[in-house]
């Protein structure tokens, strides 16, 4: 029985002393932090991205009761810097538009850039007849809106425009007849559809 307890107290000896070697190491381990080492070399220069998305670069321009009675001519502009040779100008027009008075008329609205029309892709315009009437004035809310493409940058002019429609003549249009005209115009990035 004396060596049974001789040899467990040999055990829990062994035990204490590798459990006394731990937290010794632990301690020596737990340091103070040294201090801050030289900055590193500089990193490899990245990629020039794309633009980023420009819908930060709009301009809203709102004319109230401007009752344009021409029927051929520039209504009103709105101009803008546009910054990225890759982008779009996204152009939208809300307002009171009217064709009155004759059985049959047409007025064209239409959106112009440094005063031509848009071809890439297409125009942006709005077009409004009136048939079967006779005397009639009917002023009524309008919204048109589209993109172009292939501007250069810089300061470019937004202009609404109105005229006739091909294959008629010149009738009595009417824009902004007591009420506000916006033009509203944000340089967007390509479409990943295009």
């Amino acid at each position: 029985m004396r060596h049974r307890k001789k040899e467990q107290n040999t055990v829990n000896a062994e035990v204490v002393d590798t459990y006394k070697r731990r937290v010794a190491l632990e301690e020596c381990s737990a340091g103070n932090d040294g201090p801050p080492g030289p900055p590193g070399p500089p990193g490899l220069k990245g990629d020039i991205g794309g633009p980023s998305i420009a819908s930060t670069n709009w301009r809203s321009c709102a004319f109230f009761k401007i009752d344009d009675g021409q029927d051929n001519g520039e209504v009103r502009t709105c101009s803008i810097t546009k910054q990225y040779s890759d982008t779009y100008l996204y152009v939208a027009i809300s307002g009171n538009l009217r064709v009155g008075y004759t059985n049959g008329a047409c007025c064209r609205w239409y959106i112009t850039f440094n005063g031509n029309e848009c071809s890439d892709p297409d125009r942006i315009e709005a077009v409004t007849y009136a048939g079967g009437y006779s005397s009639y004035n009917l002023h009524r809310p309008r919204v048109f809106f589209g993109y172009c493409k292939s501007l250069s940058t810089g300061s470019i002019s937004v202009g609404l425009r109105v005229g006739n429609c091909a294959g008629y003549g010149y009738y009595d249009c009417y824009t902004g007849w007591k009420s506000a005209l916006s033009i509203m115009v944000e340089e967007i990035t390509p479409s990943p559809y295009d």
